[in-house]
């Protein structure tokens, strides 16, 4: 089981925790986005406001912990997802635009930034300087 753990733990593999935290966050993301809609009357917008921000703090220690391996910067993490979450946003406007349901437009639009957001997070966010 420790070898398993040294190989994860290899800078090459770092986009692939990447991957993994983005996975789960996005899944976290997803998954309130939804519920919200499901339950709740409201603007598809205010629901993705509401998931990213729960996501954010997954996200934000996930990467800290088991991608980067370093402290990270909160407020500079905040301003790569933040970003993203505009782009997100910039994409569902579209996609809502043209029609397409709720539900799916937010599945492709948070499926829409992670590479951004991981070269963003290890040039500047996680690039252990504060």
């Amino acid at each position: 089981m420790n070898r398993i753990f040294e190989l994860l733990n290899q800078d090459a593999l770092k986009p692939f925790r990447f991957l993994l935290v983005g996975l789960f966050a996005t899944a976290v993301h997803l998954f309130v986005a939804n519920v919200i809609l499901w339950f709740f009357d409201i603007s598809p917008y205010l629901a993705n406001i509401i998931a990213f921000l729960l996501a954010f703090f997954f996200s934000f220690y996930g990467h800290r912990y088991l991608t980067f391996q370093v402290d990270g910067v909160m407020w500079k993490f905040f301003v790569v997802a933040i970003s993203g979450f505009l782009i997100n946003n910039f994409i569902l406007s579209i996609l809502l635009f043209f029609g397409l349901r709720d539900m799916v437009s937010l599945t492709i639009a948070t499926l829409g930034v992670p590479v951004i957001t991981y070269l963003a997070s290890s040039l500047w966010a996680f690039n252990g300087r504060v």
